[in-house]
């Protein structure tokens, strides 16, 4: 394999985790939710080894730091929005969700137009990511619980609360001295 094929394994991993997307939606509601939690599963899985295989090998490129992130937020909104389907209070998280990768995406773009810096992930928008998981994890293997529902629901939302403070006072305002609620910037 040519070095410039290896340094693209990163990227065609997420380019797969984007096509598992629709996979999981037909398993979560065709199929019962043990195949959606495989699929589910599976993504996440090409999204560490992806992040692996980059950092070790330094196959870290603009695009990955792109299409990445890109990936694991659509499996998350659809996850997201196919738990609201089922029970409403999930419209919350997806709105959160929405709201919060709107506000990211805003703020990157503005960082690349006016510094040329494309925005990598840093440790508590990792965790954050985890969290979501392991909390979709959860509600697609024990559905079907109120109690539970709520209790998801109440970590999505802290957890997303959290990672985007963080993303504006850490990254956006200390790091690149920028405040994407000024327009003068």
């Amino acid at each position: 394999m040519s070095s410039n094929f290896k340094r693209q394994i990163p990227n065609m991993l997420s380019v797969l985790r984007l096509f598992m997307v629709p996979l999981f939606v037909v398993g979560y509601f065709k199929y019962k939710a043990h195949v959606a939690a495989i699929i589910y599963v599976t993504a996440w899985i090409t999204d560490a080894l992806d992040g692996y295989l980059a950092r070790r090998n330094g196959w870290i490129t603009d695009v990955g730091k792109i299409l990445d992130p890109i990936a694991d937020k659509i499996m998350q909104l659809a996850a997201a929005f196919c738990f609201a389907l089922e029970n409403y209070i999930y419209f919350i998280v997806v709105f959160l969700l929405f709201l919060k990768e709107f506000g990211m995406l805003y703020a990157s773009v503005r960082i690349k137009k006016e510094r040329n810096i494309v925005v990598a992930a840093s440790w508590f928008g990792k965790l954050s990511t985890v969290i979501l998981f392991v909390c979709a994890f959860l509600r697609l293997m024990i559905r079907s619980n109120a109690t539970l529902d709520i209790v998801v629901v109440a970590i999505m939302v802290i957890c997303m609360s959290f990672a985007l403070s963080m993303y504006y006072f850490k990254e956006f305002k200390g790091k690149y001295n920028l405040n994407v609620f000024n327009k003068a910037n």
